[in-house]
């Protein structure tokens, strides 16, 4: 299995001013965006395979800690190491207001609660096996096959 690199940035330092303003322009940009599907475009033109592939692994294990998930199962889920958990953990749970007030937003949206949904049902025979060292019911239905 091929593991992606993970994109940097050039080293080469800009001006202050210069960086505000490509950050500003590029917030600019993507708010102008108005239709999923343009966005859906946007980065899959804009962006390489591995920074889109990025980019989603990481919206995506800030949703997995907004909605409790344990560390384990966001590792099991993502394909991610136990340090890139603890990393965006930190950095989840430094957030602030805004950050925190979308990423609620976009975890109680109706697709992402379906998913989790479908994730929890994948999720249960791990969650057995995991509970399974102290508990002997969990090792049971787990050795049973009965994960419901």
């Amino acid at each position: 299995m091929y593991t992606w690199g993970m994109p940097r940035a050039s080293r080469k330092k800009l001006s202050k001013e210069t960086d505000i303003e490509l950050r500003e322009n590029f917030s600019s940009l993507i708010s102008s965006l108005k239709y999923s599907k343009d966005v859906d475009q946007f980065f899959q033109d804009f962006l390489t395979k591995e920074e889109n592939l990025m980019l989603s692994k990481r919206l995506m294990l800030h949703l997995l800690l907004e909605n409790n998930y344990k560390g384990v199962e966001i590792q099991s889920i993502l394909g991610v190491s136990e340090e890139t958990v603890r990393v965006h953990k930190n950095n989840w749970e430094k957030g602030g207001h805004i950050y925190k007030k979308i990423i609620n937003k976009i975890s109680n949206g109706r697709k992402i609660k379906l998913f989790l949904k479908a994730l929890d049902k994948k999720l249960k025979p791990l969650e057995l096996v995991l509970s399974s060292k102290i508990n002997m019911k969990a090792r049971a239905k787990f050795l049973s096959g009965d994960y419901d």
